[in-house]
């Protein structure tokens, strides 16, 4: 399964390539509440809020329990003891990859950065 960033997200709606468009029909894409939650915020009416929700509920949805926030806060110390600092957001984002075995798809150069101290983080990259 493919955890996919907003970034991507946001760039295959606005530019769909071949190469992206393949990713996403021949996968299982997985999102998660804080991808959603970025994705929406964006729209600029209902109904373009509407059909990004409708769009996004096809893809598998990660959620997060309870013991999930103790986790979190683990992988944050180790971030830290890494000297790594990165967004709440991000952090959140390669924790559901790790815990649910995805792999994640994204552009952001934070991932990379907690790859090298979260070796569980994998990360994709479409083939060009």
């Amino acid at each position: 399964m493919i955890l996919v960033d907003t970034n991507i997200i946001i760039d295959f709606w606005d530019k769909p390539t071949d190469i992206a468009r393949k990713v996403f029909e021949e996968n299982d894409i997985a999102t998660c509440g804080v991808i959603k939650t970025e994705l929406l915020r964006g729209s600029n009416s209902a109904n373009q809020f509407e059909q990004m929700n409708e769009a996004l509920a096809d893809f598998n949805y990660l959620s997060f329990s309870e013991n999930d926030w103790i986790e979190l806060s683990k992988q944050f110390i180790i971030l830290k003891q890494n000297g790594l600092v990165v967004p709440f957001q991000d952090a959140i984002i390669a924790f559901l990859a790790i815990k649910y075995n995805c792999v994640l798809w994204t552009n952001d150069k934070h991932f990379k950065l907690m790859q090298a101290v979260l070796p569980n983080l994998k990360l994709f990259c479409a083939k060009q």
